[in-house]
């Protein structure tokens, strides 16, 4: 899935990516959502990637996510799974204007294309 759900009070929104993973082949970039026009009003969201167990831990070969807001990169950050157990996961908050187009895309590395990663995201109107 990777369009916006309306939830059934009309002010909250999810979406989730379920499993991506790539294979030898896999692109550099592969969509996770895609939300063409976030609707009439401003929202808030909180963007929660999550990652499988790690194939390479190399710093050169960590999955990350990319964030784009209109075609314009807000946010890109990469990080291991092993961060994530250490840690716990990563989340991102964000304001995002009315009649937005949003994209969440992870970023592959020649290492770690077959790790599997999801994302999800809630958003809440105001």
């Amino acid at each position: 899935m990777s369009s916006q759900i309306l939830l059934s009070g009309g002010d909250k929104y999810y979406s989730y990516s379920g499993e991506i993973f790539g294979d030898v082949s896999a692109p550099a970039t592969i969509s996770m959502i895609t939300i063409d026009n976030t609707g009439l009003k401003d929202s808030y969201v909180k963007i929660m990637p999550s990652y499988g167990k790690d194939i390479s831990d190399a710093n050169s070969q960590q999955l990350g996510i990319q964030v784009k807001l209109d075609n314009i990169i807000i946010i890109e950050a990469q990080r291991t799974a092993f961060y994530e157990t250490q840690y716990g996961p990563n989340s991102f908050e964000l304001f995002l204007p009315r009649n937005s187009k949003l994209e969440i895309i992870r970023l592959n590395t020649t290492g770690n294309n077959t790790q599997i990663s999801t994302v999800n995201l809630i958003g809440y109107y105001l």
